[in-house]
């Protein structure tokens, strides 16, 4: 685009010459359609950012405060409150205080204390009668977004692994173990929604979670997978607390086979390896379907709960593929 040639659109970037003004000023002009368009007047301030192989301009000055929430516990019940304070934590905010508490209500404290404790970095600071002040203590240069979606990664795939084995051992202090640790996946999964929306407010705040605003939105889409392949493997535990026994090693062997395949979808996936990944599935696909009807033609007794278990090993193979295309459109924007 010319110089000089004004944008069809809004959204459109504009091309501007850098002019010289005196001894020590740079002057850039813009085309006075194109900037009433964006609101820009006359005598208006705008502050500039330099990020990455760019330079923002904001008409506003990007706060570097921390941002502030209140929720009024009196006007929600005890489920609301706790929800609104993951949603403010998951939106960005670094700081949500809890107003009109009432002090005989211990119940809802307890509740606000067990939600604290899953959000990666949260605490409550103050807590007098009527109030409390959740704030975080995190510094999000100390803690890589990446390394984050990496740990998650690995905890995902060890909760399917052991979930499995706990369902053919029929093990409930192995399920419960993993029923206890998915919530270790959700923390990860919050912590990541939590940086990506800092991120879009503060055009620092991506710097210092190690990461660029490409690689910002893949590993939340990364990580959104990886928290679903953690609530199947909740899943499946959950089936294994509800059984009398081990199943048969017929279908204990399928189940083995078709976890490491699925398994196996995922590390393809985040390998990039799209296509082996789309093979390995339509594998998984198969063998669900060819275990299905076999549980069907010997009328299994079991036949609906192994059926349960055969979907939530089919999503997660199906959330692998997921993960494989986030990687594939981030390489191919980038």
């Amino acid at each position: 685009m010319s110089w000089n040639q004004l944008s069809t659109s809004s959204f459109d970037p504009i091309e501007r010459k850098v002019q010289f003004a005196g001894n020590s000023t740079f002057v850039i002009s813009l085309p006075k359609e194109w900037a009433l368009e964006q609101g820009l007047e006359p005598g208006m301030s705008m502050s500039l950012y330099p990020h990455e192989d760019r330079l923002v301009a904001a008409t506003e000055p990007v706060s570097t405060q921390d941002r502030t929430v209140a929720v009024d516990a009196d006007a929600f019940s005890e489920e609301a409150v706790t929800r609104r304070i993951e949603a403010a934590y998951t939106g960005g905010c670094d700081r949500i205080t809890v107003i009109g508490l009432d002090e005989t209500n211990l119940q809802l404290r307890r509740s606000i204390q067990q939600t604290v404790n899953q959000l990666t970095g949260a605490a409550i600071r103050t807590d007098t009668d009527d109030r409390l002040t959740i704030v975080n203590l995190l510094d999000s240069s100390e803690i890589s977004l990446p390394q984050t979606v990496s740990q998650a990664q690995q905890l995902a795939l060890e909760l399917h692994e052991d979930a499995i084995d706990a369902f053919v051992t029929n093990d409930a202090d192995l399920a419960r173990r993993v029923i206890d640790r998915d919530d270790d996946v959700d923390r990860l999964f919050s912590f990541v929604k939590h940086g990506i929306n800092r991120g879009l407010e503060d055009v620092h705040e991506i710097d210092r979670l190690g990461t660029d605003r490409p690689s910002m939105f893949r590993n939340y889409r990364i990580a959104q997978q990886l928290e679903r392949i953690a609530d199947h493997a909740e899943g499946i535990a959950r089936e294994t607390t509800r059984q009398s026994d081990s199943p048969d090693q017929v279908f204990a062997d399928q189940l083995e086979t078709i976890g490491a395949d699925t398994r196996s979808v995922i590390e393809l996936a985040l390998a990039g390896e799209l296509e082996q990944a789309h093979e390995t599935l339509s594998s998984v696909h198969e063998t669900v379907n060819q275990i299905d009807q076999e549980l069907y033609d010997r009328k299994e007794p079991k036949a609906y709960q192994y059926g349960k278990v055969l979907q939530l090993v089919h999503r997660t193979a199906e959330n692998g593929i997921n993960i494989a295309e986030a990687i594939t459109e981030s390489s191919l924007e980038s």
